[in-house]
């Protein structure tokens, strides 16, 4: 089903959209970045507390993390779009 023509845009509308756009998709980087950073910090704080000589925490935390926060992305750009 072909989509209605959109109307042409002022340089200063797409401006602010390319802005909004970067905001947005810098954000979601943003979040996944500190997701994984927050699953590195617990996990060796919680590989420290118990004595582990392996990371096994700090690696586990760190991939459910990521995991976590990409499925949010994930949904957050399906309703977007």
């Amino acid at each position: 089903m072909p989509q209605a023509p959109q109307p042409k845009q002022s340089p200063q509308e797409r401006r602010r959209s390319a802005i909004k756009a970067t905001a947005k998709y810098g954000g979601m980087a943003f979040q996944l970045l500190g997701a994984c950073l927050l699953g590195v910090f617990i996990g060796r704080w919680l590989d420290n507390w118990m004595g582990l000589e392996r990371p096994l925490w700090a690696v586990f935390l760190t991939i459910f993390f990521m995991v976590a926060s990409i499925y949010l992305i994930y949904k957050q750009l399906l309703r977007d779009n």
